[in-house]
């Protein structure tokens, strides 16, 4: 028996265009994400965004729960743009449609990344 890494998968429907990046925030508690201080930030340039669909494949990411924030950042400048109050840019969450003005919590959005174990 050997343990095996996975590789996470993620495909972002839905963007508008394929200027600026996606910024994904890993979170795995309330605190951290009412802090907005996430495990780990991973950035991705919108270049390969095809039919408004972006996939992103990641290795070595280490097992845990996960709540995964994504920002479409389309001007590049690493924050959420508002209007007169709601924002300008889009965002979503980890298999999870909000609704509402306040911020749900991590479990509502949260995945499993579990160790593969070959046979």
């Amino acid at each position: 028996m050997a343990l095996s890494s996975q590789t996470l998968k993620i495909s972002i429907t839905g963007l508008r265009n394929n200027s600026g990046s996606v910024i994904l925030g890993f979170y795995n508690n309330d605190k951290a994400f009412a802090a907005e201080t996430p495990l780990f930030t991973k950035v991705e340039s919108k270049a390969t965004t095809v039919n408004h669909v972006l996939t992103l494949n990641y290795a070595g990411i280490k097992p845990g729960t996960y709540g995964i924030v994504m920002l479409d950042d389309e001007n590049n400048n690493n924050k959420m743009d508002y209007g007169w109050i709601l924002p300008e840019e889009g965002y979503g969450f980890s298999n999870y449609t909000h609704f509402g003005l306040t911020k749900p919590k991590v479990a509502k959005f949260s995945l499993r990344l579990q160790t593969k174990i070959k046979q």
